[in-house]
C-alpha cells in the first residue's frame, strides 16, 4: 500500500487527536501510559517508514544491518 504525504500528514495528525482523546485533559489514560503503547510505538515506526525516500530506508537498513553484524550476509545476497 502507497500512501501519499499527505494521507500521512493526516494520519500522524489523527494519530495525535486519537491520545488527546484517549488522555482527556488529565481525566483519562495518562500520557506516558499512552506513550508506551505498543501498539502506537509500532504504528509511529510503520509511518515514519512511509514518509521516508527510497534511499533513506536503503541507508537505514544497511546501518541496522551493520549494527546487528548481518551486514555480510546482505551484501552477498544484494551481489548475487
Amino acid at each position: 500500500m502507497n500512501m501519499s504525504p499527505r494521507q500521512c500528514s493526516v494520519l500522524e495528525g489523527s494519530l495525535d487527536l486519537i491520545r488527546q482523546f484517549f488522555h482527556a485533559s488529565g481525566n483519562g489514560l495518562r500520557r506516558n501510559y499512552l506513550d508506551r503503547s505498543a501498539e502506537l510505538i509500532s504504528l509511529t515506526n510503520a509511518l515514519s517508514l512511509y514518509t521516508q525516500t527510497t534511499d533513506s530506508l536503503i541507508k537505514t537498513f544497511i546501518a541496522t544491518q551493520t549494527s546487528q553484524g548481518k551486514y555480510a550476509l546482505c551484501s552477498s545476497i544484494l551481489l548475487l
